[in-house]
């Protein structure tokens, strides 16, 4: 599991408030991370199963591997970026388009 808590500690997730309790160490434990297009990004990790449990838009990924949760990520990044250009790009063109030449 620790691997999993350091994984997900490297990629800007934040732990659930009450994750670190000693009463709470049977249970799972819950880690969260804002982003600006897809909104809330939860990793939930349990104990008695080996992985992490990815909740995206109300979506359940199951990940036991390292190189399948990287590329994940990734590609949820990669759309978010893909996003903002084309929000600046409509930006820019209806500046220009407010422009006097």
């Amino acid at each position: 599991m620790s691997m999993y808590r350091s994984y997900l500690l490297k990629n800007q997730f934040w732990a659930k408030k009450g994750n670190e309790k000693s009463d709470s160490n049977g249970n799972e434990k819950i880690f969260i991370k804002h982003n600006t297009e897809i909104g809330g990004i939860y990793a939930v990790i349990n104990p008695d199963q080996k992985g992490v449990k990815i909740v995206v838009n109300g979506e359940e990924h199951w990940f036991n591997n390292f190189d399948k949760l990287d590329n994940f990520l990734s590609r949820l990044k990669q759309s978010e970026n893909d996003f903002m250009k084309i929000l600046r790009r409509k930006n820019m063109a209806s500046q220009l388009r407010h422009l006097e030449i």
